[in-house]
């Protein structure tokens, strides 16, 4: 698992920014989520590169860069499917990557979510410090499986979670406990409002001005990861088999 950062020229230097996570499925090909790599708010732009920054021991770990790159070749875009297939260039013969898993996934299922939710960089001599891209790992059970219509993307096979992804996750792997296969990508999260009334703060001393009457919202958190069914013949495409 990588963090995505994009590195943008800018005046006085060049700009680092952290966009989600993401994963090689193959010793070359890594994944991601579209909306991570061209979210309409902060697209993809000529004369972008990218570093995949790797880092499990929070002191030392691997960088992967991406200079100079081209959609349609070394960025491959798929909106559609909010997915974005990336080629490494000059990974070695044994890089690691996630074994990958298309069969059911069931409620009640144990599963887990790896990724770097959104660093603050630190940059040191003009470097990205690894202490600054945490690597965290969360787990909890499936509470639903369902076929959702969203937009652009239709009939997307969904694993739903109530423990909440984190900002940063986004295109990160969602896999089985028990076998550490990858069962999907995170997309995101939904809220369900379940009720909203006025409340009254019961603190004894509040800032001059400030009212003692707030709105009380309660919602229902969901977490959203598509299944890697969704994505297989773009995988195969692209020569990642099981």
């Amino acid at each position: 698992m990588c963090s995505v950062i994009r590195q943008r020229p800018m005046q006085g230097g060049t700009g680092a920014l952290p966009l989600g996570t993401g994963f090689f499925v193959s010793r070359d090909i890594f994944i991601t989520c579209d909306h991570v790599m061209n979210n309409p708010s902060s697209p993809h732009l000529p004369g972008d590169s990218y570093i995949l920054v790797a880092n499990l021991t929070g002191s030392s770990g691997k960088m992967y860069p991406i200079p100079n790159p081209e959609i349609g070749r070394e960025i491959n875009l798929f909106p559609n499917l909010d997915l974005a297939v990336l080629r490494i260039p000059n990974t070695p013969q044994d890089q690691a990557y996630a074994p990958l898993e298309y069969g059911d996934v069931y409620e009640g299922e144990e599963i887990g979510v790896v990724g770097y939710p959104l660093p603050v960089l630190e940059v040191q001599n003009g470097n990205i410090t690894f202490n600054s891209v945490i690597y965290r790992a969360a787990s909890g059970s499936v509470t639903a499986r369902y076929t959702a219509n969203d937009g652009a993307l239709q009939n997307v096979p969904c694993i739903e979670v109530n423990f909440l992804f984190v900002p940063g996750n986004s295109g990160g792997p969602v896999f089985a406990a028990k076998t550490g296969r990858a069962l999907g990508f995170v997309r995101g999260y939904r809220a369900v409002k379940i009720r909203e009334a006025i409340a009254t703060a019961t603190m004894i001393q509040l800032p001059l001005g400030v009212s003692n009457q707030y709105v009380e919202s309660l919602s229902a958190v969901y977490s959203i990861a598509v299944k890697l069914d969704f994505v297989r013949a773009t995988l195969e495409s692209f020569g990642v088999t099981l």
